[in-house]
């Protein structure tokens, strides 16, 4: 147990980042930093950090792929296991860094020399105050950035293009088929970049529209600023597997095909989800509540969504937000949401796992929520045989 001597007699203290920074023991503290800012301040390597409430993992997974297959000594660390402090050490050429809101808390002069924001959704609105809060914390990742640095954004997100940049400025959108300002688009599922000349620069890229063209756009730009070939990130793509409980593919039973999505633990993830599929979904939802309004991206996507099955302690709150607009059945136990789904659809659909919220009342980790999720879809299997 910590004690307020604990506190006194040290010179530094570095706070676990799920501890919130209002916690009075920091009060007696000489001084706090994040772990990134004294990680980052030992490394001489070239830091690409990432942040946003969604993709961060996938994104620097890529990243850091692209940059070993392209033959650099790179490292991979901070919120995504392991921690940065641990590739001190080694001093990696490149370091390629996951980064949350919670570690940019306690920084000072943290300044990564390539900085991406995937996006900014409603999350963690239990530890914020409101959305501007979170934002701020965020957006905390450019602070200390300069011209000689690089800000790479989603600009299809208004949180970032409505932010000022001290850095050059690159973007990525998977909306626009052509973009008249620095960065990257996907049109006829191929990736181009605005400050090269017209055609493809990696053709018929695989995955896009499951969820990833975001989190593809921007390791190309970073993978394109860095002198990567795009023969090289092409490679990469077409090879790339999803996160374990990122819009994984579980089965296919009857045409029907199962997707786990639990790490999709906030409605920003839910919307991205949504967002990447063209057939109908049963949606299976609930768990604790981080914040976020199911409404906007349920009416946004009617047109998807055949049926919502709710589970969890946030079932009441989900079903007011949500009535009316989709129809609602109620589950006790993943195996029951996955056979009401499973009842509920038509050769061609999906019966998708993307909660929305953080898995704790029934489960120790979003992974233990997707693996009960399979668990349950694999029942399925077995009893047709």
């Amino acid at each position: 147990i910590v004690e307020k001597e604990d506190m006194i007699w040290a010179d530094l203290v570095i706070p676990s980042p799920g501890i919130p920074q209002d916690h009075p023991l920091f009060s007696h503290a000489k001084r706090v930093l994040s772990e990134i800012e004294v990680a980052s301040q030992l490394m001489r390597g070239k830091l690409i950090a990432v942040t946003g409430t969604n993709g961060k993992t996938t994104t620097v997974t890529l990243i850091h792929r692209i940059l070993e297959t392209a033959g650099k000594n790179v490292g991979l660390g901070g919120n995504i296991a392991p921690p940065l402090i641990s590739l001190v050490k080694d001093d990696p050429d490149y370091i390629v860094a996951e980064i949350s809101s919670f570690q940019l808390e306690w920084i000072e002069r943290f300044r990564p020399d390539i900085a991406v924001c995937m996006n900014v959704t409603p999350d963690h609105l239990d530890r914020y105050s409101n959305m501007e809060e979170y934002v701020y914390y965020k957006l905390r990742i450019f602070e200390n950035q300069t011209a000689d640095n690089l800000a790479i954004i989603n600009y299809d997100d208004e949180w970032l293009t409505a932010w000022t940049y001290e850095a050059r400025l690159d973007g990525f959108s998977v909306k626009a088929e052509k973009l008249d300002c620095p960065g990257a688009c996907i049109k006829d599922n191929s990736i181009f970049f605005s400050d090269t000349a017209d055609g493809p620069n990696i053709p018929e890229i695989n995955r896009i529209g499951e969820g990833v063209a975001e989190d593809m756009l921007a390791a190309a730009l970073v993978g394109h600023h860095l002198g990567i070939a795009n023969e090289v990130m092409e490679k990469v793509f077409m090879e790339f597997k999803v996160i374990h409980h990122r819009f994984e593919f579980v089965a296919e039973i009857d045409g029907i095909t199962f997707i786990d999505d639990s790490k999709a633990t906030n409605v920003g993830a839910v919307e991205k989800a949504l967002n990447g599929i063209n057939n109908h979904a049963v949606i299976i939802l609930g768990g604790v509540d981080k914040g976020g309004d199911f409404k906007q991206i349920f009416e946004a996507s009617r047109h998807k969504i055949r049926k919502a099955i709710i589970l969890g302690n946030q079932a009441p709150r989900i079903e007011e937000e949500i009535n009316g607009i989709t129809p609602i059945e109620h589950a006790q136990s993943m195996q029951e949401a996955v056979n009401k789904a499973y009842s509920s659809t038509e050769p061609g659909d999906m019966v998708l796992l993307s909660p929305g919220c953080a898995s704790f009342d029934l489960y120790k980790s979003y992974a233990h929520r997707g693996e009960d999720f399979v668990k349950c879809v694999n029942t399925i299997l077995t009893n047709r045989k």
